[in-house]
């Protein structure tokens, strides 16, 4: 089961730095724009660790990797980052709306030691790929430290750290607000507190929501400081992982995301409908709310479509007697034949597309919100829009419970856990 325990974090000093603007979403989530928005922000704002600008001079002893390395030492020597005194859990509280409906998210923010061999406490519900966890193994080699949380997600019906931590909080430290949002974040260092959290986490299993290359990438570097080293206690710093742990019953939220097909090499609609009418139902909407709306009730088995330069949307209904088999590989386990996200890469994006897992990631965008989608082809910066509805929290339990793993960029948990609400040393 999994081991949570205080760790000494490093956060930035309030006195010296506007939270507000030192705050960013995990490095993987930013686009061009918001990154060139987050580095305007502040000189210190969290982007310059995790996201540093590359530059064509870059060398072995000066790129992204060791000018994140030089500001995080040079802020803590300036006291822009300082570090607790003693060891700390941190309780978070991130309200936001979502059309009419506000809702409040509660996080503790713990190390969390990570599995060995096996995955067996802490259950990965998606496929990874090479460069991404190299890109977070170099950052993590020169910072020797964990920037961002992974996201892990728990069950307890009976919400016992709202009902039991909570009420033992005196002021926040941090209490901010932006649109549609708003954070709070409290400091636990009473040992009993941390007890309780830790022995509450005991028998838990968490899903593993969000970071799993940053995830991986920590079970690679504790693998190498060990043989490096030579301690296996399992106790170590780098035997832990800094982690954002929600219960799953309380404020959380999946959206979907959608894939918008930047370049689909010359395939356009009357293709698409010649190679899947055997699958799929296509029926045509002029109207985009009643498409969308058409979309949302339709649930599973149903998949939006929306094509360049064409007046009309489409829903794509999977036929009763669709032999779906054939285009996914023998070996494909039931749970993941039947995702939609799973028929919509083995029957249209792999085959028709010639989009792969391994190959034309460059050809393919991951949105969550649909109208973003559909006007980001609209506006023709990209040819199709594949649109669909989220996967629930107990689907994608069952599928991680089972060892299985979904498509890369399957589901996407709001809101994202900021970046720079608190690092962890690994060493």
């Amino acid at each position: 089961m999994p081991k949570t325990v205080a760790f000494q974090g490093i956060r930035y000093n309030l006195n010296k730095v506007d939270l507000v603007n030192a705050l960013c979403p995990p490095y993987d989530t930013i686009s061009p724009q918001q990154e060139d928005e987050y580095y305007a922000m502040s000189e210190y704002n969290a982007i310059r660790l995790v996201l540093g600008k590359q530059f064509p001079k870059d060398s072995k002893t000066d790129n992204r990797y060791t000018r994140a390395s030089h500001s995080f030492n040079q802020w803590l020597a300036e006291g822009i980052l300082i570090q607790e005194t003693s060891p700390a859990m941190y309780y978070h509280e991130h309200t936001y709306t979502i059309g009419e409906k506000t809702h409040t998210r509660i996080g503790i923010i713990a190390a969390v030691r990570i599995d060995d061999g096996l995955d067996r406490y802490i259950l990965p519900h998606e496929k990874t790929l090479k460069a991404p966890k190299l890109d977070r193994l170099r950052l993590m080699n020169e910072v020797k430290a964990n920037l961002s949380c992974a996201f892990g997600i728990y069950s307890d019906p009976n919400k016992w750290i709202e009902n039991q931590i909570k009420p033992n909080l005196s002021l926040p430290v941090m209490d901010i607000m932006r649109p549609g949002e708003s954070q709070k974040l409290w400091v636990i260092q009473q040992p009993d507190l941390i007890d309780k959290i830790s022995n509450m986490m005991i028998d838990k299993k968490v899903l593993l929501a969000d970071g799993h290359h940053r995830y991986e990438t920590s079970k690679t570097y504790r693998d190498r400081m060990r043989a490096i080293t030579g301690k296996k206690t399992g106790n170590e710093h780098f035997d832990y992982t800094l982690m954002y742990l929600t219960n799953m019953d309380e404020g959380l939220t999946i959206l979907p995301t959608h894939r918008v097909i930047i370049d689909s090499m010359g395939v356009g609609l009357v293709d698409l409908e010649y190679r899947i009418k055997e699958i799929f139902n296509m029926i045509p909407y002029d109207n985009k709310k009643t498409f969308l709306t058409a979309l949302q009730k339709g649930g599973a088995g149903r998949i939006g479509l929306y094509v360049k330069g064409i007046p009309r949307y489409y829903l794509l209904e999977v036929l009763e007697n669709a032999d779906l088999l054939k285009f996914m590989t023998h070996d494909t386990h039931p749970l993941l034949k039947q995702l939609d996200i799973t028929i919509l890469h083995s029957c249209i994006i792999e085959p028709i597309l010639g989009i792969g897992q391994s190959h034309g990631a460059s050809r393919i965008a991951f949105i969550s919100n649909a109208n973003e989608a559909l006007q980001i082809v609209e506006s023709e910066k990209a040819d199709i829009a594949f649109l669909l509805n989220a996967n629930s929290i107990s689907e994608i339990m069952n599928i991680a419970e089972n060892g299985l793993k979904m498509p890369q960029k399957s589901t996407y948990f709001y809101p994202k856990i900021p970046t720079g609400l608190a690092f962890h040393r690994l060493g």
